[in-house]
């Protein structure tokens, strides 16, 4: 009788399979093991930015603000407060709560504009470019790169405000909301959030304008994409995590849930439109790079660590 004998693999055969899919598993866990050491060595990197400097700055803002206006107190905001700052991938926010009375019956750009002009006035020290007044914030660029948004706020029985996008009225705030999430967000994930939305910041930061995203943008990306998360929390598998959710939830607007805008990302325009798809695209690109990355090298260049 002529057996089939189609599924027989002599074991010599069998044996040398496995001994190659061992080999593979051990130099892919190899590869784990060097890229997550190079990402941690990136965020020494990070961390070690003059960090002092940005909070001698904003001192000196707080002082020249408090000789010509009645502040009621500084909450400073952005990313020095929720420690995803990466010097020159992130805006830094002092948020400015000013006196009630000084400000009753004035619009929100009245408001502003004033800010603006004491600021111009008084904020001599060397090394500054620029300050220039936007819609809602004025703009302090340093010649070494760095920026701080000065926003305004006031105080309203126990509600705080700052500048609606119209320049007029105001919008309540909650700040410490968007804060608070993210720190219990954080140590849920044994204190691996903030360090990768660094990561992220750090890899979006080589895109061109257009396809970039705003720092609070990304920190909101990266706090929807953990909620309900149970994976791994290494760096590399929490970055390629988030940036697949990134590459995803892009293409949506997204609510603020602090209340100062209706969304986060307005500047993206509506669901689905040309500009979330170039982002989309953009970031998803990124992601296929480093899943299809073989080598340390590979992951080395996209960190800028060798150059490209």
């Amino acid at each position: 009788m002529g057996g089939g004998g189609g599924g027989f693999i002599p074991s010599n055969n069998a044996n040398l399979q496995k001994k190659i899919e061992d080999a593979r598993e051990q130099e892919k866990q190899q590869l784990d093991q060097q890229v997550n050491e190079l990402l941690r060595n990136t965020l020494i990197q990070y961390n070690d930015r003059d960090t002092e400097l940005t909070r001698q700055r904003l001192d000196d803002l707080s002082g020249v603000m408090g000789d010509k206006t009645e502040i009621e107190s500084m909450l400073f905001g952005g990313s020095v407060a929720k420690h995803t700052y990466v010097d020159g991938l992130s805006d830094i926010d002092a948020l400015v709560i000013l006196d009630r009375d000084t400000t009753q019956g004035l619009s929100s750009q009245d408001v502003l504009t004033k800010m603006h002009e004491n600021l111009t006035v008084n904020l001599t020290q060397g090394g500054i470019v620029s300050i220039e007044k936007g819609a809602l914030a004025v703009t302090i660029k340093y010649n070494d790169g760095m920026e701080i948004q000065v926003l305004p706020g006031v105080r309203s029985d126990d509600t705080l405000k700052i500048p609606d996008s119209s320049g007029v009225g105001w919008n309540a705030t909650q700040p410490k909301v968007f804060q608070d999430k993210l720190t219990d967000l954080n140590k849920s994930m044994n204190n691996s959030l903030v360090p990768t939305i660094k990561l992220v910041k750090s890899l979006i930061s080589d895109l061109p304008k257009q396809q970039q995203l705003s720092g609070y943008h990304v920190e909101s990306l990266a706090i929807d994409a953990v909620e309900g998360y149970k994976g791994d929390t290494s760096p590399r598998a929490l970055l390629n995590h988030i940036l697949e959710h990134v590459s995803e939830r892009a293409r949506q607007p997204m609510n603020d849930i602090t209340g100062q805008s209706r969304n986060v990302d307005d500047y993206l325009g509506e669901a689905d439109s040309t500009q979330r798809k170039l982002v989309s695209q953009a970031v998803a690109g990124i992601h296929r790079r480093l899943n299809a990355a073989t080598s340390l090298t590979q992951w080395k260049v996209m960190f800028g660590s060798v150059e490209k």
